[in-house]
């Protein structure tokens, strides 16, 4: 690491770092997010949403003004959101700086991705979000959360071909005594029902394989979040339509219910 890296560094607090750790896996984190998951509003923190909303932007622009992220041109829910809608990402010295702490050399180039990147990324992190807050508020326990391209799976599929499974999300939760994995995709109604059922045959190939239950025990849960209950309806009645497609391999919930999915007993 050079002089000048090392000594941005050793400016930095651990909640800037946790921060800076967040962009790195998450890729992108609007102000919200980061709000939610590093200036909560708890006894011990911050009393008011006000409160912590502009803690969260003070560290926020003291980290862009530091040029360890930047902000999208893009706001969540146009101008009128002000700074909280805004979006980030890590810059280029900002992944340096990430990459220097695990001495490892070299960077990535950072520029401004496309409006379907985005939109899908940040319903992602949103899933995140809401599952480390519930952790922080011991409504579950979140044991582990893999991200992509860390939650992608390879098999061997018919003659010899090399598959890739690639989740939006892996997760492993606990409530009281149950624990359970999750597969975890987050769609937006932007793909049509045949797609989605050729990525519902895809986890079921994988379960045939047998490779996720010898390492893990058990088979995920495959959990299509969808926007709401007339995309649910479409899901829920094509893969019953598919006789191919193992019954209790898939479950299908809108973002409205995550949260609950999690926090109430599923048979």
């Amino acid at each position: 690491m050079n002089p000048v890296d090392a000594a941005l560094l050793a400016t930095l607090s651990a909640r800037d770092l946790a921060i800076l750790d967040d962009l790195e896996q998450l890729r992108l984190l609007t102000s919200r997010s980061i709000q939610q998951l590093h200036f909560p509003v708890a006894p011990g923190a911050h009393a008011t949403m006000t409160g912590a909303t502009r803690a969260a932007m003070r560290v926020l622009n003291r980290l862009k003004s530091e040029r360890l992220i930047s902000h999208l041109a893009r706001r969540v829910g146009g101008a009128r959101r002000g700074s909280q809608g805004f979006i980030w990402q890590l810059t280029s010295l900002g992944d340096r700086i990430q990459r220097a702490r695990r001495g490892e050399k070299g960077r990535r180039r950072y520029t401004e991705p496309s409006t379907q990147f985005v939109d899908h990324t940040l319903a992602v992190t949103d899933l995140v979000t809401t599952l480390r807050v519930l952790d922080r508020q011991r409504q579950v326990e979140l044991l582990k959360v893999e991200t992509e391209p860390s939650c992608w799976r390879e098999f061997t599929g018919p003659h010899g071909t090399v598959l890739t499974l690639k989740p939006d999300l892996y997760a492993v939760t606990a409530a009281g005594a149950w624990e359970d994995s999750w597969f975890v995709e987050a769609d937006r109604s932007t793909e049509h029902l045949p797609v989605i059922l050729a990525k519902c045959r895809l986890y079921a190939r994988y379960a045939a394989t047998g490779i996720e239950q010898q390492s893990a025990g058990v088979f995920p849960i495959v959990l299509w979040v969808v926007p709401d209950k007339a995309r649910e309806a479409q899901i829920i009645r094509a893969i019953r339509g598919d006789h191919s497609l193992p019954d209790d391999l898939f479950r299908v919930v809108t973002t409205e219910q995550f949260a609950a999915h999690f926090t109430t007993t599923n048979p």
